[in-house]
């Protein structure tokens, strides 16, 4: 059996797909590892580089070719297959830290059995790398090695949310509990830190940056623009999770599980309403159906029972954009507007600064 198996979703990335493989195939530990290639319905030249790839190296590439399904399908395709133990996925555009494999192989066999192995990892923009740990601020509260039980992770207040370079789960677990992502829309990798975690039962962390994310290709989904004319689906996907939420919620849950879920719903709901009270400029703004999304999300809040809900620009700027909508019925004056999201911009580097 393989130790572990890693999804790499592949659209249209020619370009970027032979780095993200050859990240990983060069380590001296490449026997243990499974590599899952799905080509979903490019047009480009990205199936013929993966066939070559496992051509090579057919103990640890394996291909997938299907029509166009979005990042989900590629997902759902590759889970019914994967061999390994583990289970990790890597945009195709981004890539691994080579020399760090073996590491990481090592610490998920020593750690055999936990369900869900979390690490920092590298986000590389145009100017700097930077290192994104799993507690926001900085402080180090989990011992690297040390198997903790999931209840007492979610409710020490430190985490409000999992990403998903930094993430791995062991695949029965999925498997299990028939893990099942969207299809169709973007967005969806919400799905693979939210739904798992209500059958998680234990957790590790390990100070190994495996990931290393590339926060600059143009056309990426979390591009600004490419969010700012995708905020439908990023809708979609919320409502999604949180009627999932409300379905689980009345199972046999710790109440500190079902706080910590719930807290993530409402940061989803929250960014959304971001989006549109302090982003998006007039124009689009104008041209929105935002009325009909404020129902959508106020609707959520009742549904998850989510009080005392907020949407302040960042945790310092308390500016509550949502109550401001709530009783005026517009929002901030383009000036204002423009005033704080330069604000949360400068507070965001230097949030990133010291903490990262």
């Amino acid at each position: 059996m393989k130790r572990l198996s890693i999804i790499i979703p592949a659209y249209n990335m020619e370009a970027y797909l032979p780095q993200c493989v050859d990240s990983i195939i060069r380590t001296t530990s490449r026997t243990a590892l499974e590599i899952v290639i799905v080509n979903d319905g490019s047009d480009d030249k990205t199936l013929k580089i993966a066939q070559q790839y496992a051509q090579r190296f057919p103990d640890t590439v394996r291909v997938i070719d299907k029509s166009n399904g979005n990042y989900g399908s590629a997902i759902n395709a590759a889970l019914t297959i994967v061999q390994g133990e583990y289970v990790k996925i890597l945009d195709a555009d981004d890539r691994f830290e080579g020399s760090l494999i073996a590491t990481f192989l090592t610490f998920l066999q020593k750690m055999n059995g936990v369900d869900m192995v979390v690490t920092p990892f590298i986000e590389v923009d145009k100017y700097r790398e930077r290192k994104v740990k799993y507690n926001i601020y900085g402080r180090k509260v989990y011992e690297t090695g040390r198997v903790y039980d999931a209840d007492t992770v979610f409710a020490d207040g430190e985490i409000r949310f999992f990403m998903m370079h930094g993430v791995c789960y062991r695949t029965a677990l999925l498997r299990e509990m028939r893990y099942h992502q969207s299809e169709g829309i973007s967005y969806t990798d919400q799905e693979w830190v939210f739904y798992p975690l209500f059958n998680v039962q234990t957790i590790a962390f390990a100070d190994i940056p495996l990931y290393r994310y590339n926060a600059v290709r143009e056309g990426r989904t979390m591009d600004d623009k490419v969010l700012m004319n995708s905020l439908p689906q990023l809708v979609t996907v919320t409502e999604r999770i949180a009627l999932h939420f409300v379905n689980e919620a009345e199972g046999n849950y710790s109440e500190e599980r079902i706080a910590f879920l719930r807290n993530y719903v409402a940061d989803r709901i929250r960014i959304i309403l971001r989006k549109y009270l302090l982003v998006m400029n007039d124009a689009d703004f104008a041209q929105s159906d935002f009325i009909t999304v404020y129902a959508q999300m106020m609707q959520l809040l009742d549904l998850c029972q989510i009080e005392n809900f907020t949407v302040p620009v960042n945790n310092l700027l308390k500016v509550d954009l949502f109550e401001y909508w709530r009783q005026q019925h517009s929002r901030y004056t383009p000036f204002k507007r423009q005033a704080l999201y330069l604000a949360d911009r400068a507070m965001s580097a230097i949030h990133a600064l010291i903490f990262r």
